[in-house]
């Protein structure tokens, strides 16, 4: 199952139609005189189930030779008595995805005084612990008394921190949590295997999910891992850091399980023989698009500005703020693009948690070129865009007789506007 870098193209689809293909393929050699097989019994348990945000349509099996099958919360297959030396088999399936935005309309306190679902707060083999990560993550959530507020914290040191990279060992072999720690690089499954041992570590349920994703950068669907946060009173809740989606997941993320630990099988086989040799081929897994569904309503307004004046001289650097609004009446986390601006002396987006109907800014700055032509006025155009499509636009005028403003003092500017969040400590706080 190839692994994918985080893109957004389906975002603000309100829905997708998709069609899964699931199997694997077994090939039987004989190796002795007298060769036979009792029985095969194989096992899928990446299987799509109804749930909140997916709804199976259709679904068969299919297989050669004739098998029984059962489906329920896995797909099971047996053959009895085969006679053949090839077995083929798998389930296809309609999905229905949505793009649900999880509705949390209200602050849930932190920490959680009496969490249920224990077993997602322990520890397994590859999401681990250490001091290091327990350390780090108490650093990132002290003082804070908002679960979804720790929460995104935690998932925003992990996606800033921990390098994507394809290129590394961790695609074709899962690591722990430890080990990415130390190592800070792996690809979605050990991004999301330190994100959810920091949670845990701070006494936050939280559980690995399966599934395949849609990525341009390889024009297909492919393999794909992220988490699920327990918050009390919604359940489960999607957070992905690789995409940077937190409290929701685009409609092309289909699940096919969720587990305690990253390194669960997705099939399992048994069988009984003499003198036989089975060798099991690899998963295959197609998923394709059927039908996209209308788009998502405007969820945020985007403003954007570049603070105390729009004229400046050649070689200066800009300060662009851009003002987003929360339109609706739950939580809501966005990614902020400027995908119009001067050359950024930083990254061109930042992922921000606003509340029920909150406005935050979040700010940029960007170098004009020294080398542009005397005796003309410029303007050069500015837009930003959140991941669901919202998006604001603005204009700067450059001169040479315009004021110079320079990065020391456009940092000034911005640093004087950043809100500085205060942290809440219990100064009689006792542990026994």
């Amino acid at each position: 199952m190839p692994f994918v870098i985080a893109q957004e193209n389906f975002n603000n689809y309100y829905d997708l139609d998709l069609v899964l293909y699931l199997g694997s393929n077994i090939s039987i050699r004989e190796t002795g005189d007298d060769p036979k097989i009792d029985y095969v019994i194989a096992d899928i348990l990446l299987f799509p189930r109804d749930e909140t945000r997916l709804k199976v349509l259709q679904m068969e099996t299919f297989f050669e030779p004739n098998a029984s099958t059962r489906l329920n919360h896995k797909a099971t297959f047996r053959w009895d008595d085969v006679k053949e030396n090839y077995i083929k088999f798998g389930i296809k399936s309609k999905l229905n995805v949505k793009n649900e935005i999880m509705n949390i309309n209200k602050k849930i306190d932190f920490p959680l005084k009496d969490p249920v679902y224990r077993e997602y707060l322990e520890f397994t083999k590859f999401i681990d612990i250490n001091n290091d990560i327990e350390e780090k993550a108490n650093e990132l959530v002290e003082g804070e008394d908002d679960l979804y507020s720790a929460v995104f914290k935690i998932a925003e040191w992990v996606r800033n921190n921990i390098k994507y990279d394809l290129n590394t060992m961790t695609e074709k072999a899962v690591q722990k949590s430890t080990w990415v720690f130390d190592n800070k690089e792996g690809v979605c499954d050990e991004m999301t295997n330190l994100f959810i041992s920091m949670l845990r570590s701070v006494g936050i349920p939280a559980r690995f999910v399966s599934g395949t994703v849609y990525s341009n950068v390889i024009n297909n669907w492919g393999g794909h891992g992220w988490a699920e946060v327990y918050f009390p009173g919604y359940e489960w809740v999607p957070f992905d850091v690789t995409f940077g989606q937190y409290g929701w997941a685009d409609a092309s993320h289909l699940k096919l399980s969720d587990t305690a630990d990253s390194g669960e099988s997705s099939l399992e086989y048994s069988w009984r023989s003499r003198d036989i040799e089975l060798n099991i081929e690899s998963v295959i897994l197609n998923t394709s698009l059927e039908r996209v569904g209308g788009k998502l309503s405007n969820l945020a307004e985007l403003k954007i500005n570049t603070l105390d004046s729009d004229k400046f001289g050649f070689g200066s650097f800009v300060p662009i703020e851009v003002r987003v609004t929360n339109l609706k009446n739950h939580y809501l986390s966005t990614n902020v693009i400027l995908t119009k601006a001067p050359k950024l002396i930083e990254k061109n987006s930042k992922i921000i948690l606003l509340k029920p109907g909150e406005t935050k800014s979040v700010y940029f700055i960007g170098e004009i070129q020294n080398d542009l032509e005397i005796g003309f006025e410029y303007s050069a155009n500015l837009e930003a865009k959140d991941s669901f499509g919202d998006s604001g636009s603005g204009v700067i005028f450059l001169e040479k007789d315009y004021e110079v403003l320079d990065l020391e003092k456009a940092r000034n500017k911005v640093d004087s506007l950043i809100k500085r969040e205060t942290k809440i400590i219990s100064p009689s706080l006792n542990l026994n």
